[in-house]
């Protein structure tokens, strides 16, 4: 059976190159036009196809990105490579900047051209059955309405205690767009040179083979997607993009925890709530931080956010200082998970030197809490910490 792919381009001998590909067993449908919209309409007439193709020129170059950019918004799935008559480097630029996987040259790739359209066709293939898994991973979301280091800090740890507790064949991901920028990345010592901007950008083509060569890894097998460390103010990303990465990222890792507060897009964070498996609220014992959860929380509400999965984990809890944990949660409508200890000189240390607290001060309270709790999330079992064996209560006598 062929494969019926649609080939955009002025000149018709790229229809015959293509179809003439061996081992390809492709049925090529030309189409012509100049205008991106005119060619989105005459894409759109179409039955199923799996792979557009599209011929960039020097006149045309501009016009042909735009057009691949508006149909990735339409149709992320579906790759799109590029063709040329010649090797021009202006070319190629605007088509892999427009989101290309690849870009074919007549008369260089005569020989190979059969199998490399194989293989972007099995790529293709991996990718979109990731999309669409048998098995969907989890989501954990840690959001706190309040910037502040602690949440990177807290997803990182809940991240690497998942990552503890699976196999190697259960790939866990963290995604850190709360702000400081790339405090994650900072705190476990890599320097990455590619984030979660660009994952944004590329949530069109993300697959197996992208994430292989460009995620950033931790040392401890976690992938690890963060903010740019020297980007000022808020990230700039479309919600939609970013909940359309999270959906892909969702098919390819066993387990995602992401971390962001209430700078980002409210549509974003409550798109986030709704697509988390469970949600975790994190706060502490301070006005400020409690009034912008609170704050946080209204805004959630009042965009129809389901907190139905939602929890408070109260960090860095000390006794006596007059908001404790079950008035938090009274004052956030919420219920309440856990308490997490620590030591504020460990805690200041290990963001210094790149280290977890899970290896440089493996005795520390915050080491306990924090693997309890990813226990407790792997069991699916929704009931707050507080509800199981009277531990909160013997928490806080």
């Amino acid at each position: 059976m062929k494969t019926k792919v649609l080939v955009v381009a002025d000149d018709p001998g790229f229809e015959h190159w293509l179809e003439s590909a061996d081992d390809a067993n492709l049925d090529a449908v030309l189409i012509r036009g100049t205008e991106p919209s005119q060619l989105l309409q005459a894409v759109a007439a179409q039955s199923r196809y799996d792979m557009v193709f599209c011929e960039f020129t020097s006149a045309n170059a501009m016009l042909r990105a735009s057009f691949v950019e508006q149909f990735h918004e339409r149709h992320w799935q579906i790759p799109v490579v590029g063709l040329g008559n010649g090797e021009n480097a202006e070319c190629l630029l605007a088509a892999m900047r427009a989101g290309a996987r690849d870009f074919l040259v007549r008369g260089r790739d005569d020989a190979t051209l059969g199998s490399q359209i194989n293989r972007l066709l099995k790529r293709s293939a991996a990718s979109t059955a990731a999309v669409v898994p048998a098995r969907s991973g989890q989501i954990f979301l840690t959001v706190s309405g309040h910037p502040h280091e602690s949440i990177a800090f807290f997803a990182e740890h809940l991240a690497l205690a998942i990552a503890e507790k699976q196999g190697p064949a259960d790939r866990v991901l963290l995604v850190d767009l709360a702000t400081p920028s790339g405090a994650a990345a900072i705190f476990l010592n890599l320097n990455p040179t590619y984030n979660v901007l660009d994952a944004v950008n590329d949530a069109h083509r993300c697959d197996q083979t992208l994430i292989d060569t460009a995620f950033p890894k931790h040392g401890s097998g976690l992938y690890v997607l963060s903010l740019p460390e020297d980007l000022l103010g808020r990230g700039s990303f479309e919600p939609e993009q970013l909940l359309k990465l999270m959906q892909v990222l969702r098919g390819l890792f066993a387990y995602t925890v992401v971390a962001i507060d209430g700078h980002a897009p409210i549509a974003a964070v409550a798109g986030l709530v709704d697509m988390a498996d469970r949600t975790l609220l994190l706060s502490d014992q301070s006005i400020l931080k409690s009034r912008h959860n609170k704050y946080l929380l209204r805004a959630l509400r009042a965009q129809d956010c389901s907190l139905e999965r939602a929890s408070l984990v109260v960090d860095n809890y000390r006794r006596r200082l007059g908001l404790e944990p079950r008035n938090l949660a009274e004052l956030f409508e919420l219920p309440l998970l856990t308490a997490l200890h620590t030591e504020s000189f460990n805690r200041l240390l290990s963001m210094n030197s790149g280290e977890p607290l899970f290896t440089l001060v493996k005795k520390d309270p915050y080491c306990g809490d924090v693997r309890d709790l990813a226990t407790t999330l792997l069991s699916g079992d929704m009931k707050p910490v507080a509800q199981q064996q009277g531990f909160l209560d013997r928490l806080l006598r």
